[in-house]
């Protein structure tokens, strides 16, 4: 007996140095490292930026109706039309006393103008028209840069639950190694019990079949572990399928919840898809004063300069214009006061979402607090359980190495204590994830927040 339980010890040993091996070499990520690679490389955000840099360029091209456009044109034209023939010798300075002849009136000779022309033209006063347009791209602006620091905490939260996710596979892998070790341990001593004739072959013929569940299981989760860490590398930038480091083990922590009113204040103020509804709003109410002003007129002032030349070789003459004009739109169909109202309901509906997205967002915050007390008190269960678990499957073994369990017995044992680590990571892997929620929710999550920085 003290032979084989000696055995049984020394191959548990082996394999646990042996397991530790290759685990002790590999290099750690920090939640810090693997936050900040994301946010330099990660290929969502990339998206963002092009978008960004086109919301400038609207600007700038809505500052551009402050001023004055400038037109070149360049023409030629030929015929012997009468009027056109007069008209271009007067432009070109070549009318002479002979083209007053009846005949050459009537009847002239064919004539080539090339025309070059010099527009100026500035808008006096438009009624507002350009300043909304400005408006609209400057809260476009504000938009898309709000987008995409709504769009950075949604990977901050992406990175840590992958990285967490990471941690826990690597938890579940680590207790199917375990078990895995202690079900060949197990078969191994029933093996010899059979050979030494102290217990019927049926307890060998158990503890295989829980080996080979075992050695499932550590497929399995080595399938997970490899999933997590692509799901994880693809955040990060790098090539999915590799796998540089080791994430933190998975231990169970106290941290502190602000008061739900605290959280509901925070919220309105930093949650970026919040303050895009509001300057959304505000596009809304410049949009819908913009068509009203559609109404009015507008007043532009305007120069022209133009040279007429009968052939690119000879010069002709130049003459220039200048002038106020004022138009205005006194009837379009009715398609003017129909966008109008159009932009109206858009602004109405735009305060509707509003609303809503407050009270979508306060349920978000009450559902984060209850799935993060919820969670803490899993935690609180499954480490009295994992504690309860090795205990019991220690006194079992000793029982069982006196004869008095059965191999059913010590086999459930091993199952409860394997299944009481995995909900331990588990339960710590929620509480972790679900206060990261809750900084979320109230727009708090960043690279400094405390999600990110408790170790």
């Amino acid at each position: 007996m003290r032979i084989l339980k000696f055995r049984t010890y020394r191959t548990l040993t082996i394999f646990l140095v042996l397991a530790a091996v290759p685990l002790a070499a590999q290099e750690k990520l920090t939640l810090s490292a693997a936050v900040a690679r994301a946010l330099e490389a990660n290929p969502d955000l990339a998206v963002d930026a092009p978008g960004q840099e086109a919301a400038r360029h609207e600007f700038e091209a809505a500052r551009a109706g402050y001023l004055p456009r400038l037109d070149f044109e360049q023409s030629y034209l030929g015929g012997n039309n009468p009027v056109f023939v007069f008209g271009t010798l007067l432009s070109q300075q070549k009318f002479g006393l002979e083209n007053f002849a009846i005949p050459a009136l009537n009847s002239p000779d064919a004539i080539d103008n090339l025309q070059t022309r010099v527009t100026a033209q500035q808008t006096i006063w438009d009624f507002g028209r350009t300043r909304n347009r400005r408006d609209q791209a400057r809260l476009g602006v504000e938009i898309a840069d709000q987008a995409h620091e709504g769009h950075k905490q949604q990977v901050l939260l992406a990175i840590f639950d992958a990285y967490h996710a990471a941690s826990l596979a690597q938890a579940t892998l680590e207790t199917a190694r375990t078990a895995l070790r202690s079900a060949e341990a197990i078969e191994s001593q029933a093996r010899a019990r059979v050979d030494s004739g102290l217990t019927v072959e049926a307890d060998l013929l158990r503890s295989q079949a829980y080996l080979s569940e075992a050695r499932q299981q550590e497929i399995q989760a080595q399938g997970q572990l490899e999933s997590a860490w692509a799901q994880l590398n693809r955040l990060m930038g790098y090539p999915i399928s590799q796998k540089t480091a080791e994430t933190a083990p998975l231990e169970p922590k106290n941290i502190t919840v602000p008061p739900e009113e605290a959280l509901l204040a925070e919220q309105k103020q930093r949650r970026p898809d919040y303050q895009n509804l509001l300057k959304e709003l505000r596009q809304a109410e410049v949009a819908a004063g913009s068509w009203q002003k559609e109404f009015l007129p507008v007043v532009v002032g305007y120069g022209t300069w133009e040279l007429d030349n009968p052939s690119f070789s000879e010069y002709g003459g130049n003459n220039w214009s200048a002038g106020i004009s004022l138009r205005w739109n006194l009837y379009a169909g009715g398609g003017d006061a129909a966008q109008r109202d159009a932009a109206r309901q858009r602004l109405e509906q735009k305060r509707r979402q509003i609303s809503a997205a407050e009270s979508a967002m306060g349920l978000e915050i009450r559902k984060a607090v209850i799935q993060y007390r919820t969670a803490a008190q899993q935690v609180a269960a499954a480490q009295a359980a994992e504690t309860q678990s090795e205990e019991g499957l220690r006194i079992l073994k000793n029982r069982y190495d006196a004869g008095l369990a059965t191999m059913t017995d010590l086999l459930s044992a091993e199952t409860a204590r394997s299944g009481a680590r995995t909900n331990l990571a588990g339960s710590i892997y929620r509480q972790r994830l679900s206060y990261a929620q809750i900084e979320y929710a109230a727009g708090l999550l960043s690279p400094t927040s405390p999600a990110m920085t408790v170790p």
